[in-house]
């Protein structure tokens, strides 16, 4: 071989080895390619998927914090509206309620009155209670 084959079968080596290395592999790189690309494929649609289930469940989240508002502001007006009557009812207890002074004197004018012979229907007569049949 002269040096001027052997410079260009030298510049021709890359080449060669390319093409070479294409015959070989190309098949196995060309399927490694379509694997990739469907891998690329797959994991863009997961993503997709997975961004979809994100918004969901921020609105769901969402729903759920308004219905934990609603809840404690009914829970707390039905406690006020609770209270409020406790209030009321403690309130008209102490209105009408006869308090012990009043009520022991009421015993002692019942027992003298029924001591003197007198009738209970009389004594209910006599503080306007009316005629009970």
């Amino acid at each position: 071989m002269s040096d001027g084959e052997k410079a260009s079968s030298m510049e021709n080596t890359p080449q060669e080895l390319d093409r070479i290395r294409d015959i070989i592999f190309g098949s196995q790189m060309r399927e490694y390619e379509q694997r990739f690309q469907t891998l690329q494929r797959d994991l863009e649609r997961l993503q997709e998927e997975l961004d979809h289930l994100n918004t969901q469940l921020t609105e769901q989240d969402r729903l759920h914090v308004e219905k934990l508002q609603d809840l404690r502001k009914e829970s707390r007006k039905a406690d006020d509206d609770l209270r409020d009557e406790l209030r009321q009812t403690a309130q008209r207890l102490i209105e009408e309620k006869v308090d012990r002074v009043t009520l022991g004197e009421l015993f002692v004018d019942l027992g003298t009155h029924l001591k003197s012979g007198g009738s209970v229907k009389t004594l209910l007569q006599d503080l306007g209670v009316p005629n009970l049949g």
